[in-house]
């Protein structure tokens, strides 16, 4: 099992474990997709299913660019490049979740908040990977294709961006799944993928061989891989 996913048993009985992964980490860990890819599935179960979009890419944020003690600071800039400012619930309804405590500032200042989520706040990626992969997310959710759409299409956009290609080159995964991570009902899929391959962000999806299962094409692959190492935890572009 990978370092940077996270159980969603009770961490109390990990923790020795988890600090030892720590310890021993590895130089250069999974790419940023795979990180962010992680964080979606973790977040999927620990967070409430109603859980809005917005929220979720929130929690990500958080997630992502949190201490080991929890504390996490949000600048105002990052609030209005992933799009969020005007979901002003995105907040409240990750702290009525248990998942964080209030932030002590307005959102338009930029605000500081504490990660109730002790697994989270456990995890072994060191921090200077985790903000790479935040910032990915912004980037990602910053493309023109998808820019303008709102937080539930733009939440889907980056999930299927954050799933690399399998074998047969094309990336793939069960519709649950996809729907599960951006807190979907799955009827509410197929219009979302067709408003993506509308506006460009997919050059094309289809079923596979299993009808549960999904492939897809990304118009734009080349601007969503490569090393995003120059970025600090708090830039926004």
């Amino acid at each position: 099992m990978p370092d940077t996913v996270l159980a969603t048993a009770s961490p109390a009985s990990s923790v020795n474990r988890i600090r030892q992964r720590q310890r021993r980490r590895v130089p250069h860990g999974p790419s940023e997709q795979v990180r962010v890819r992680e964080m979606l599935s973790y977040l999927a179960a620990a967070l409430p299913a109603r859980t809005s979009a917005a929220a979720r890419l929130l929690a990500l944020q958080c997630a992502l660019r949190s201490t080991t003690a929890g504390k996490v600071n949000i600048p105002a800039g990052l609030i209005r490049g992933m799009r969020i400012a005007s979901e002003p619930s995105a907040f409240t309804e990750l702290e009525a979740a248990g998942w964080l405590r209030s932030p002590t500032g307005p959102a338009h200042t930029g605000t500081s908040m504490e990660l109730l989520d002790t697994a989270v706040r456990m995890q072994a990626p060191a921090r200077a990977d985790r903000a790479r992969a935040a910032n990915w997310i912004l980037l990602t959710c910053q493309m023109s294709e998808i820019r303008q759409l709102g937080a539930t299409p733009r939440l889907l956009a980056l999930a299927l961006a954050a799933h690399l290609p399998d074998e047969t080159g094309s990336p793939a995964a069960e519709q649950e799944v996809l729907a599960r991570m951006c807190g979907l009902p799955l009827q509410e899929l197929t219009p979302l993928l067709d408003m993506l391959v509308a506006t460009r962000f997919l050059r094309s999806w289809a079923h596979g061989a299993v009808p549960e299962d999904l492939h897809w094409e990304l118009a734009g692959c080349t601007q969503l891989t490569g090393s995003f190492s120059g970025l600090e935890s708090d830039r926004v572009t």
